[in-house]
């Protein structure tokens, strides 16, 4: 082959694949009801993850500074691991219904409560 038509050949695979790309991503019926990738659910779902790490490292924080002994590092790595267990148990199905999000959001609550209890900041972290 020529360098030209290996070229050629190359610019249209490259074409091909982001077309194909860009057509999954914006896969919709007529009425504009996309499939499979809801971004507000996703948008919830990143917000749960990111609460989660913000109490991970509270934990975290608390270790390392020695204001958790191991018990109560314990009880709340429990928590935090029956959180993920409820998140992950949500999504299978792959959506998260209004419902399980709250569910969630309250455990979530709980385990904030509990993470400044035992720090024994009530400012926050």
């Amino acid at each position: 082959m020529t360098r030209s038509k290996t070229f050629a050949a190359g610019a249209a695979l490259v074409f091909a694949a982001l077309t194909a790309l860009s057509g999954a991503a914006s896969a919709h019926d007529r009425y504009g009801h996309g499939y499979g990738y809801d971004t507000r659910s996703q948008y919830r779902s990143d917000r749960i993850d990111a609460r989660q790490y913000r109490q991970a490292a509270a934990i975290r924080h608390g270790i390392v500074t020695g204001q958790l002994n191991r018990r109560e590092a314990h009880h709340l790595v429990r928590q935090q691991r029956e959180i993920d267990r409820a998140e992950a148990w949500a999504q299978a199905d792959g959506h998260v219904s209004w419902r399980e999000r709250e569910r969630i959001e309250a455990m979530q609550d709980h385990a904030g409560r509990s993470i400044r209890r035992e720090l024994g900041d009530h400012r926050g972290w």
